[in-house]
């Protein structure tokens, strides 16, 4: 990919991109590494097959970039109900405190999963898909999803009312 056409990309998407990354790893320091190892990667990789799909395609290099940097640091969040409190609202269609604290819970638990278990429980509780549309977007069954969201939420429930009941 020529610098140029780096440069227009970054410019068009990285407001978005930095957005998940803070959604994924809650560390705006975290996040603004994974933003550019985003942009680097994609500058590897070429362009999208399909440019219709740019910001997908982005999503889905920034998802890896996030996933490895949270399993290279080893490290669990804080859990304090206070830092889940102080955290921002983030893509929240209601805007409610409690979709940003759900988010940080989510962002908190995702080192604990497998690669597959990550990808869905990202496409499902931060993207908002649905059980079939993640399963037409990823080629796992529709089966497959569900038990790997019922593994997430289980996981997700109990974070949920560790951090919450104080």
């Amino acid at each position: 990919m020529e610098k140029v056409e780096l440069a227009a990309l970054y410019e068009r998407y990285s407001y978005l991109v930095h957005r998940r990354c803070l959604a994924l790893l809650r560390r705006p320091a975290d996040a603004d590494d994974a933003l550019q190892e985003t942009f680097w990667r994609a500058s590897k990789y070429g362009k999208p097959t399909n440019p219709d799909a740019t910001l997908g395609w982005l999503y889905s290099i920034c998802s890896n970039c996030c996933f490895d940097l949270s399993r290279k640091h080893h490290r669990e969040t804080a859990e304090d109900p206070s830092t889940l409190a102080s955290i921002e609202t983030r893509g929240s269609e209601t805007g409610t405190r409690t979709d940003g604290d759900a988010r940080a819970v989510i962002g908190a638990i995702l080192h604990r999963f497998d690669e597959k278990t990550r990808q869905i429980g990202v496409l499902h509780h931060v993207d908002g898909f649905t059980q079939e549309e993640i399963a037409e977007r990823t080629g796992y069954s529709r089966k497959t999803v569900g038990k790997k969201l019922a593994s997430f939420d289980e996981t997700f429930v109990a974070w949920w009312k560790k951090a919450t009941s104080s």
